[in-house]
């Protein structure tokens, strides 16, 4: 039989004086409700007079938690950047990101970080204020970076020599006279293949910052909201409830906009399919000894700067895709990307030297990084910087649910507690 708290409290007020004395709580009282005036009952007392069953919420405040705070959850987590057609990984995906938020948030801050770095070296590649043509150096090596901040988001085929691996995407990225096999009369083709996979790639960028962005701000009136009836009506069991539930869950509006900030591509596998084309491409041009030779002659190079190809040939030690599964929005563990560690080879090698307007001797710039560079860890390369995202990390969502946990148990101790 369920239990009819109103009318067993009326009882326990306005019945006979020895229910009262038997049953009333007059201990310690702690938190908001050391202020207040109503008579408290032991546990004791609540289960002699309205018994053991289980009370249900009315159907008015049930409501009112659906509405505040299921409905714009459900809206913010059916925005976030899941793939299409793949209703397996979609679901483990969503698990990954309830059952390790903090890891995921990690990933994620520190991939915006690294895109933003890539934007702020083509910023400092040409002077303030200065507008160059879509065919001139800066614009391709805006294309560049761009294609390493996509390909960031993808894990290297295990077993891929790192240092191999991090000097062939110098080449295939930021090499201007290395001929393809297919364009073998045509200098420029390596350059002509990097811009249009390049204006490919921004064309099929999805595009949802704004609505996520509404939908953010929406939970945020929510909590405000719930925040200012919790505190207006304090004793009220239905505020304080919501009022928690907001701060467990308030760490996912921030994680689905940053997962969209840093959102992934419309179809990830015909990305993939792309990237890797374009990498062994460039690795059958550098095993074609007339078009090595060639390039050896242009950028003025010895066989030693090409010492580090002997494994090129090998297709069981360097496989034919390098780039393997999507692993961006912490899709993978332990996912740091192949960027960081090229960014880091151009800041220290060009950048940290000629500063703003670094780009402005390209040959030399782009010499330095594709054959001036000697990074003996190659793409196994790990910041200590990155304790930066994971404290970030930590800060929001431990803040978030720490909260929740604190107003759950000092707030109302009056049934809530005890949920």
């Amino acid at each position: 039989m369920r239990p009819d708290f109103e009318a067993c409290g009326q009882e326990f007020v306005r019945g006979s004086k020895d229910i009262y004395s038997h049953y009333v709580y007059n201990g310690t009282v702690r938190g908001v409700l050391q202020s207040a005036e109503a008579s408290l009952i032991t546990v004791e007392g609540c289960r002699a007079l309205c018994g053991t069953g289980t009370g249900y919420y009315p159907w008015k405040d049930s409501s009112n938690s659906i509405t505040t705070w299921v409905l714009p959850v459900i809206g913010l987590i059916v925005q976030a950047p899941f793939e299409s057609n793949q209703a397996w990984q979609t679901i483990l995906l969503l698990a990954r990101w309830i059952g390790s938020p903090i890891a995921v948030l990690s990933y994620i801050l520190w991939n915006i970080k690294v895109t933003g770095k890539c934007a702020l070296m083509v910023d400092m590649a040409t002077k303030y204020n200065e507008y160059p043509d879509s065919d001139s150096e800066f614009s391709i090596m805006r294309d560049s970076l761009y294609i390493l901040a996509i390909m960031n988001q993808y894990s290297v085929t295990p077993g891929v020599p790192p240092v191999e691996a991090e000097r062939l995407l110098r080449l295939a990225l930021f090499s201007n006279l290395l001929h393809l096999p297919a364009s073998r009369d045509d200098p420029a083709s390596l350059v002509k293949r990097r811009t249009e996979l390049a204006s490919n790639l921004r064309e099929d960028r999805k595009k949802g910052v704004v609505p996520v962005f509404v939908s953010f701000l929406w939970f945020v009136f929510s909590l405000g909201l719930t925040i200012d009836l919790a505190f207006s009506d304090i004793g009220t069991n239905q505020t304080a409830h919501n009022l928690a539930i907001g701060f467990l869950m308030g760490w996912l509006p921030i994680l689905v906009l940053a997962s969209t900030v840093d959102r992934n591509l419309v179809s990830a596998d015909a990305i993939r399919t792309k990237l890797n084309r374009l990498v062994y491409d460039v690795r059958c041009a550098l095993l074609d000894p007339e078009i090595l030779s060639i390039y050896m002659r242009d950028t003025r190079t010895t066989p030693e700067d090409f010492s580090w190809m002997h494994c090129l040939g090998d297709w069981d030690t360097f496989p034919k895709d390098l780039f393997g599964r999507f692993g961006g929005q912490g899709r993978s563990h332990w996912h740091y990307g192949v960027a960081h560690p090229l960014l880091a080879g151009i800041e220290s090698k060009f950048m940290a030297e000629y500063g703003r307007d670094w780009l402005r001797q390209g040959y030399a710039a782009r010499l330095a990084i594709v054959v001036g560079s000697r990074n003996l860890n190659g793409l196994k390369m790990l910041d200590p910087r990155m304790v930066w995202q994971i404290l970030a990390s930590v800060f929001v969502i431990g803040g978030s649910v720490g909260g929740a946990f604190i107003l759950s148990c000092r707030l109302h101790e009056v049934g809530l507690r005890r949920r």
